[in-house]
């Protein structure tokens, strides 16, 4: 997923269009977390992109 960026204020938008994902059936993102980190990630460290300290997470749901 492509870094999400927030500004001065700490505000964030984020929209984006993912191929191989989906809410439902064998790819369903639906039922993980996302994690927001301080820093962007630098998509080659693992597990998380030396991407710095957790600073908000949630749940990825279906209503």
């Amino acid at each position: 997923m492509p870094n999400l960026v927030a500004n001065a204020k700490g505000e964030a938008q984020y929209s984006a269009e993912l191929s191989g994902l989906s809410l439902s059936g064998p790819n369903s993102i639906a039922g993980r977390s996302v994690e927001i980190h301080a820093d962007p990630d630098d998509y080659k460290s693992q597990p998380a992109g030396n991407s710095g300290k957790r600073i908000a997470c949630g749940v990825i749901a279906v209503r």
